[in-house]
């Protein structure tokens, strides 16, 4: 007479032998890749930190977040390659005035190549079919206040 024991037991080893048969049997997922919107959202979010972090003159921030923005339009561009709304090349040169401004710590001429940079964004945007996007230098906000609240800005 065979045991309830005895059947656990030969039901357990047959499922972990068909363990690897059914691995087999199954696809391999598909790679996640981003949305070039969700792109553009975090690209957004670096835009924001990127002011106020040159508002309070830490300047190793701004450096970072610049850094940031540009790796995203990168990203843009090499994960969607075809399309005209991943080609933000454009605010290269607007880029490269910020980034010289953050490297000489002047506040005049950050706020300036920022202003430019944002106007280039939306350019972008206009251009590209999305102009109802439309983002603004956050000092001209009613609340001049970060929304990251868990983020200290202000050097040490």
């Amino acid at each position: 007479m065979i045991t309830l024991r005895q059947t656990a037991i030969a039901a357990t080893l047959c499922a972990a032998a068909s363990l690897p048969a059914l691995a087999d049997d199954q696809k391999p997922a598909q790679p996640y890749t981003l949305r070039l919107n969700s792109i553009m959202i975090l690209t957004q979010l670096g835009h924001f930190k990127l002011w106020y972090a040159g508002v309070v003159k830490n300047w190793p921030l701004a450096n970072y977040e610049l850094e940031q923005i540009r790796a995203s339009i990168d990203l843009g561009k090499t994960l969607y390659p075809n399309s005209a709304k991943s080609n933000m090349d454009t605010m290269k040169p607007e880029a490269d005035e910020l980034d010289k401004a953050i490297k000489a710590k002047d506040s005049a001429k950050f706020a300036s190549a920022f202003g430019r940079l944002t106007s280039a964004c939306n350019a972008c945007h206009q251009a590209t079919g999305v102009g109802f996007i439309r983002i603004r230098d956050p000092r001209l906000s009613p609340l001049e206040t970060s929304p990251f609240s868990n983020e200290v800005f202000p050097p040490k």
